[in-house]
């Protein structure tokens, strides 16, 4: 009886831990991915791609949770709210990580401390475009063209505090022009203004605008990056067209609330380096005109820390602060 007994306890410890272990088993149920942007932005279509590789990969149904509005603070200091389980994540930008804290004079989140580092997942520069009613065809005809003109130019951003946002008020700065910054609640729109001439020039991303470019409804001066892209082979850098360390790359990273458990965070690293890393993916992430990038938190975190110090010191520069 007393052995009978002693089997019952050692089968009842044995069930509690295998319920234990089941329950602590990461994910069991639904992943929601908050998106701080409206669907159909650029940010939205990279988050689109990872969903869908992210709920094969785990068996979970993993959704995209669009929660656009302020420059992208809205949905950022919703999931450094939330419960740092792992089951609300966030596709943060340069927008929500790096500018935001710099632009606004005050955010209700802190990039640093709210906030686990999961993987950074790519980067995209932005192409200087220009209505070609403009008679400019190069980047200093374009400077000449506004100074000519002070405070009668106007350049569009898809909103406040967006790395083309940024683009726009670094050029203006670092060229001395008068040029009213205009922003929209998305890309589409000021795309569709910039074509219509009712804004004169936008930095933006450059895949939604190769169609204009193509048809010659728009005319591409220079790209953002360090080296040209394969897209526009003959657009020039902002370097080569004369204007000097002038590089910014939008790039995207995936963050969980602060207070996430370890285990957690380096078993969606893993899951996600590997989705990263998958011809398919790179193959879709490259057909938006995103640059594949990998790494481990710790990368992301030491990206997130050189890019606030970076950006800090951008829109002081910049004089682009602005009242909440």
């Amino acid at each position: 009886m007393h052995r009978f007994a002693k089997g019952l306890l050692a089968a009842a410890v044995l069930m509690c831990l295998t319920g234990v272990a089941s329950a602590q088993k990461y994910p069991s149920r639904p992943i929601s991915l908050v998106v701080p942007f409206p669907a159909g932005s650029t940010t939205d279509l990279v988050g689109r791609i990872l969903v869908d590789e992210l709920s094969k990969a785990t068996g979970q149904t993993v959704v995209v949770d669009n929660r656009g509005g302020a420059g992208g603070t809205v949905g950022t200091e919703a999931v450094a709210r939330a419960v740092p389980d792992g089951y609300t994540i966030l596709l943060g930008t340069i927008g929500t990580h790096s500018i935001n804290p710099a632009v606004y004079q005050k955010i209700n989140y802190d990039p640093l401390a709210d906030f686990a580092p999961v993987i950074q997942f790519g980067t995209a520069p932005n192409v200087l475009v220009v209505n070609p009613s403009l008679p400019v065809k190069t980047v200093k005809e374009l400077v000449e063209y506004i100074r000519a003109r002070p405070g009668k130019i106007n350049y569009a951003s898809s909103g406040n505090g967006t790395s083309n946002h940024l683009s726009g008020a670094m050029f203006a700065a670092r060229e001395g022009l008068q040029a009213t910054h205009v922003p929209y609640r998305g890309g589409a729109q000021a795309i569709t203004d910039l074509l219509r001439g009712e804004v004169q020039f936008m930095f933006y991303h450059y895949l939604p605008l190769l169609p204009h470019i193509a048809e010659g409804k728009l005319r591409a001066l220079a790209i953002t990056s360090a080296k040209r892209i394969d897209a526009l082979p003959d657009v020039p850098v902002m370097a080569e067209a004369g204007v000097k360390d002038f590089e910014v790359s939008a790039w995207f990273g995936v963050y969980a609330p602060v207070k996430t458990p370890p285990e957690i965070v380096s078993q969606l690293n893993a899951t996600i380096s590997r989705i990263i890393n998958s011809p398919e993916v790179r193959k879709s992430l490259l057909g938006q005109g995103i640059d594949p990038v990998n790494g481990t938190p710790a990368d992301l975190r030491k990206l997130t820390e050189s890019e606030l110090a970076r950006w800090a010191k951008a829109v002081e520069q910049a004089g682009a602060k602005l009242q909440n």
